[in-house]
């Protein structure tokens, strides 16, 4: 009886030590799956395979998806640049296996998809802007890696690359010859100084330009809505002093405009007729 007693007890105990290591197995495998699949989903990236390059900011994917780079801006059709952009990207990543990126936005209003591209490791968005064949261009929330093509937009405007080849960029305010000794006053001011000439900080954030007429103008606002506030003007005898879009170039840009300010409609403005009248003191936040 002794004997079938300490039987059982070592089989009960084979039995516990079986059924142990076999939980403890599954535990240990639900475990490194759960390791495992949130790495790969929080990568956020597709694979997919480039079709047709629109433009410089544009690309269609198999199955005939568009996708529409985020944080950037390349030249229109009728556009300076526009040909050399979108050969540099066909060049890039055209019949190429890329992968995309999300942020927060899904699409927009065009029905595109706003997405980042990564091929050979690098961040085509900024490569693009890195080689002066587009301008950033902040599209609020989606600021993933905003800062990333800021430096790089940066680093295209000191090495006067491409679009930025025009656009003169000093590194001392103080030595432009058409600002020296001027006060520089904030966009939000340029109403209390009518009549004088002053230098006008702020960022550019819209731009319209009309050139349906032999009177074409650019405009360049500092305020949404631009009603009542600050406005650097460039008509159509002056447009071939700048770089063919100046509505493109100087879009997002933070600027120092010189000149006599004078008021139109209620709202003081400023006529660039020259491209030393404007420089390019940064980008925007």
């Amino acid at each position: 009886m002794l004997i079938q007693i300490t039987r059982i007890n070592s089989i009960s105990i084979l039995l516990l030590c079986i059924m142990t290591t076999l939980v403890c197995g599954c535990i240990n495998d639900q475990e490194e799956a759960s390791h495992t699949e949130p790495m790969t989903q929080s990568s956020g990236l597709v694979e997919v395979m480039v079709t047709e390059v629109v433009d410089g900011d544009t690309i269609t994917i198999s199955g005939g998806e568009r996708i529409r780079l985020i944080g950037i801006d390349a030249p229109e059709t009728d556009e300076e640049y526009y040909q050399e952009s979108k050969t540099y990207l066909a060049n890039q990543i055209l019949h190429q296996e890329i992968k995309l990126e999300s942020d927060i936005t899904d699409k927009d209003k065009y029905g595109r998809s706003l997405r980042y591209i990564w091929f050979g490791g690098e961040l085509i968005n900024a490569q693009i802007v890195r080689n002066g064949l587009a301008i950033a261009k902040q599209f609020d929330p989606d600021i993933k890696y905003q800062h990333l093509i800021a430096d790089a937009e940066k680093e295209a405007m000191e090495q006067k690359v491409m679009m930025w080849s025009a656009v003169p960029i000093q590194e001392s305010f103080s030595s432009n010859t058409h600002t020296k000794g001027l006060e520089v006053i904030s966009y939000q001011d340029a109403s209390k100084y009518i009549g004088q000439k002053k230098t006008v900080e702020g960022t550019i954030i819209g731009t319209y330009k009309h050139a349906n007429t032999e009177d074409g103008i650019i405009f360049l606002n500092f305020h949404d809505p631009y009603e009542g506030y600050f406005t650097a003007v460039i008509w159509s005898d002056n447009w071939d002093k700048f770089p063919e879009s100046p509505d493109i170039f100087y879009k997002n840009k933070k600027v120092r405009v010189t000149g006599e300010i004078e008021e139109h409609k209620g709202s003081p403005e400023i006529v660039v007729s020259d491209i030393d009248q404007i420089e390019v003191v940064g980008t925007s936040e």
